[in-house]
């Protein structure tokens, strides 16, 4: 079962020297930046001599190092071991690891003289756990590396197949090693086919990424288009950025639709769902797929679409491959796709890589997974954002209005997260600024420059409800407050005012301790309630965002920097600091010297042109060009103004810092920011409009977005610091899968505000209390939980499944007691009347919560089905005006007049190229709205079977229903007799 073994033996060596490449590399970083002890010379002090320096290097440290041991064969340090060659024994010491060193001086390179070569073996002697992401080698593994090290200072390691790897390289992290480390051992001890539970933001696709820049060429297979551009990317990033013997060179990608350029299939002709495919084009799909997994085709990475209809084709032909599958839950929602995965079992080594699991994926993937990191595993390796968890059950109707109260609650970095302000360092500048300043009054202004630094308010939300009705409303009265509703304020301002006087109590008692003991009783006292204007604070925030979005572009496009990083700068209290240093060398442009990258970054900018700037902004693509067309232009002169204002003064050797610190405010009613403050969207939404949305929170235009699951999963934005879960009841287990009160979106829900480490974020959940105890719904606090958070979904998991058999059994179980009613009467059945009509209210309510399920899936059908024909008619109307208009100009020609507009062209007409041309777009047009039209009939077609399916099951859920509330009526008419009959016997009795 799997690949050959003579390609299996293959990956375990690509992968063990890629893997102890990697390691070494990390290791050997962990020493220059965290100073382990190197226990040979005064190691240790050359480490900390490098790290003083503004860009240590370890190529610096290990330069010293030599220099310390002496020249080889000159110096006792070094030895020779019966090989000829010189060796040089060290230890490194890390946390509780223990590492020995054995350095072999190859000699001085054959290409570049100045270029020292070095083979180095590196054997782990553990003796205590080692924390996550710092185990780089397995306890008694020893790992040979080639080591360069030039003039310069720079270290690189060599992989056998020519990879430079330095401490700057596009390489996965050391935790995400430790994953491929482990399907090395794991293919090695004849496990081939293996499933890694890996949280949302840990790094699935560089994963991947890494295992392709290891053995090559690998088939990756993610669910869906979004996801194959996403791979795609991440792939080119990272192998593109590899250097093998000396050269770069971006991956050549294959994926499904580049069978249609290569395949003489008339593809048009086709439905959209290939169901008329012939056989003989099926098999030349399956000949030339072939060439490209036997690597015969050039082409380096191979990247699969499971949803689309070509892969259940060539799914067949995958074999003696590495294969990667993201996403992998997704292969387990039919029988069919989860065939297609043990087929491909059956035939390749694969490692399948999800974030949420299903029963039936730990089915195909018996055993432990490989790895189980979770998302709280990733936020403790700080790899991503810590998340501050909120979690409350609450009635039915105070979801909402408890969301809406907590978002504007503020909460407060605290020590050891990035951005945070310590006041005892303030107090420092506030005394060097202000002699003679009193040591309290010091005191306390540098508590409350801290309190105000680290306090995060109104930050931009991703709120999650699969309840249509508690979306809108949510979404309606964050826009009501961000209008100025006086009504709607007045509701909410008191209780957001009590939340914030608790945080901020908090907050600042655990400044004030910084400086001493404090009484806790007296100093909450101390603390007023705020004055809370919640109109006021969202402005303030919104122009907030806006500027950093304004500002950050502009200066990524002055300087040719990435625009995330400049605004996370500003985020984190950083952004200061980097004008400044800009400034500095700016004043000096043209008089002195400048250092590199500054001397060419200024001189570059400079001559850039506002055409320059603009071109610049257009190619960077989204979020900008998603926007609204009047939002677009209006932010792409607010930044290209800021540009150009910053060119001008780079040209004078002016400070730039005066731009950006004496920029207007953004006018939020003319960027239509406010009106479109918050918004509502769903499954049925269009992609335009949920892709304008996306765009407008991430600039900073939107501050909230209500959704069900449709953006879950797949979308990554730096700026989303707040999620909200509500998980309103639903007495039936959803129809589908991806619920956000299920194991699969929820999850993935909360992770969308973890994507980057620069700060803390904060996921507030709010639970029908009907739930509470019942195993149902995954909490936040589930889905952050370092250790077990793999073992509580799998048991929501089953709860779910358990709960979805009986629902499934009540509906048998009730039938089946109508029959019976027929048959026996009340007393014959030996059962309490009035537990019957109880038991049978239950099942009712049942019945009824899961017809409204299956009419919600209706109506939600139905509206795609309109969205679709809208779409079409829209697009038929604008091919056949072309289509008329073109052919109205060939009327020039004689007797054309009265034919079909794609006739062709009389022979000594086609010779004429305009008249051609004209033939061929019409041609070309008619062919587009043919298949335009048979891909809507092939569309409508599939979502009218599936509303006739949910139909049918409604109509008998229906009739199921009316048969048990008739019957509901008999019984309560039975039991109003009963007690009549029992009432006058007992009046009898007592008379």
């Amino acid at each position: 079962m799997g690949a050959s073994r003579e390609v299996v033996e293959q990956q375990i060596k690509d992968l063990k020297d890629y893997t102890d490449t990697v390691a070494a590399v990390h290791l050997l970083k962990e020493v220059v930046t965290n100073g382990a002890v190197v226990t040979i010379g005064t190691a240790k002090e050359s480490i900390d001599i490098e790290n003083n320096k503004k860009d240590p290097k370890i190529g610096n440290v290990v330069k010293a190092i030599l220099a310390k041991a002496g020249k080889p064969g000159e110096s006792t340090k070094w030895e020779d071991k019966g090989d000829g060659k010189p060796h040089l024994e060290a230890a490194i010491t890390i946390g509780g690891a223990v590492y020995t060193i054995d350095l072999v001086y190859e000699g001085n390179d054959h290409t570049v003289s100045t270029t020292q070569n070095y083979t180095v073996n590196i054997t782990s002697k553990l003796n205590s756990e080692v924390s996550r992401g710092k185990l780089f080698f397995d306890h008694d593994h020893t790992a040979t590396v080639k080591l360069t090290y030039d003039k310069d200072g720079d270290l690189r390691a060599v992989t056998k197949k020519g990879l430079s790897v330095d401490t700057k390289s596009f390489v996965p992290y050391a935790y995400q090693n430790e994953i491929l480390a482990k399907f090395h051992d794991s293919l090695k001890a004849g496990q081939e086919q293996r499933l890694a539970v890996m949280g949302t933001g840990s790094g699935k696709s560089i994963v991947m990424a890494g295992i392709a820049q290891a053995v090559g060429r690998t088939v990756m297979i993610v669910p869906d288009q979004t996801l194959v551009n996403q791979q795609s990317k991440e792939t080119t990033d990272l192998l593109g950025a590899g250097v093998v013997h000396g050269v770069k060179a971006v991956p050549r990608v294959f994926t499904l639709d580049t069978l249609k350029g290569k395949v003489d299939v008339l593809w048009e002709a086709l439905e959209k769902d290939l169901s008329d495919i012939e056989e003989e084009d099926i098999q030349k799909i399956k000949v030339y797929f072939r060439k490209v997994i036997a690597g015969t085709e050039p082409f380096d990475q191979v990247i699969l679409q499971a949803e689309h209809p070509l892969f259940k084709i060539i799914a067949s032909e995958i074999n003696d491959s590495m294969v990667l599958i993201d996403e992998s839950h997704k292969h387990t929602f039919k029988p069919e796709d989860a065939e297609i995965l043990k087929g491909i079992k059956e035939r390749n080594s694969v490692l399948a890589l999800t974030a949420t699991p299903t029963s039936e994926l730990y089915e195909l993937f018996k055993g432990d997974p490989l790895d189980d990191l979770s998302l709280g595993a990733a936020i403790e390796l700080g790899t991503i954002r810590p998340i501050k968890p909120e979690l409350a059950y609450l009635e039915e109707g105070d979801l909402v209005d408890q969301a809406v109260v907590h978002y504007f609650d503020d909460y407060y970095l605290e020590e050891g997260m990035i951005g945070y302000v310590d006041p005892l360092e303030l107090k420092k500048q506030i005394i060097k600024a202000e002699t003679g300043i009193e040591d309290s009054v010091a005191q306390e202004r540098a508590i409350n420059q801290a309190l105000a630094l680290n306090r995060i308010r109104c930050q931009r939300n991703m709120s999650f409800s699969d309840d249509k009705e508690t979306r809108e409303e949510l979404a309606e009265i964050y826009q009501k407050i961000a209008n100025g509703d006086r009504e709607t304020i007045e509701k909410y301002q008191g209780d957001v005012a009590k939340l914030r006087q608790k945080s901020e109590c908090d907050a600042r008692l655990k400044l004030a301790r910084k400086f001493g003991a404090v009484d806790e009783v007296e100093f909450r006292k101390t603390v007023a309630l705020p004055v809370v204007n919640l109109k006021q604070d969202i402005d303030k925030e919104q122009q907030k965002d806006i500027q950093r979005a304004i500002n950050s572009f502009a200066l990524a496009l002055v300087f040719n920097e990435k625009q995330p990083d400049i605004a996370e700068k500003d985020r984190t209290h950083k952004f200061d600091n980097y004008l400044t240093e800009y400034d500095q060398h700016i004043v000096k442009y043209k008089k002195e010297v400048l250092p590199e990258p500054y001397a060419t970054k200024l001189k570059t900018a400079e001559v850039k042109s506002r055409e320059d700037l603009k071109e610049a902004l257009e190619k960077l693509g989204v979020p900008i060009s998603n926007l609204p067309e009047a939002q677009r232009e209006a932010i792409t002169k607010l930044i290209l103004d800021r540009a150009e204002a910053i060119v001008t003064k780079i040209k004078g050797s002016e400070p730039i810092s005066e731009v950006i610190t004496g920029a207007p405010q953004p006018n939020l009613v003319a960027l239509q920011a406010t009106e479109n403050y918050s918004g509502a969207i769903d499954m049925s939404t269009t992609q335009t409009t949920k892709d304008e949305q996306l765009a407008q929170i991430e600039v900073g235009l939107r501050t909230h977005i209500v959704a069900d699951q449709v953006i879950a999963t797949g979308v990554s934005i730096r700026d989303i610091l707040n999620v909200q879960i509500i998980n309103t009841n639903s007495p039936v287990i959803e129809s589908d899968i991806n619920v956000i009160n299920g194991i699969l979106s929820g999850p993935q829900a909360t992770g969308r505000c973890v994507r980057n480490k620069d700060t803390e974020a904060r996921v507030q959940q709010y639970i029908d209390q009907r739930y509470e105890g019942k195993g149902l719904i995954l909490t936040v606090h589930d889905v952050i939980d370092v250790k077990n958070s793999a073992v509580k979904a799998r048991e929501v998991l089953e709860n779910r499944e358990k709960q979805a058999k009986k629902e499934a059994a009540v509906v048998r179980l009730l039938k089946t007691e109508l029959k019976g009613f027929d048959a026996f009467t009340l007393f014959q059945q030996c059962v309490p009347l009035h537990d019957r009509i109880e038991g049978l209210v239950k099942k009712l309510d049942v019945l009824d919560n899961l017809l409204r399920d299956q009419e919600k899936s209706v109506a939600t059908y139905r509206l795609t089905r309109d969205r679709t024909e809208k779409q079409y008619e829209s697009r038929r109307e604008e091919l056949e005006g072309d289509i008329t208009a073109l052919a109205k100009e060939l009327e020039i020609i004689p007797g054309r007049k009265d034919k079909a507009p794609e006739t062709r062209l009389p022979s000594e007409y086609a010779r004429n190229a305009s008249l051609y041309l004209m033939w061929v777009k019409i041609t070309l047009k008619k062919a587009t709205l043919n298949a335009a039209t048979e891909e809507v009939r092939s569309t409508l077609e599939q979502i009218d079977h599936e509303i006739e399916k949910l139909e049918d099951s409604i109509k008998e859920i229906q009739v199921t229903y009316k048969e048990g509330s008739l019957e509901l009526e008999k019984l309560r008419a039975q039991e109003e007799r009963m007690l009549k009959q029992i009432e006058e016997a007992s009046r009898q009795f007592s008379v």
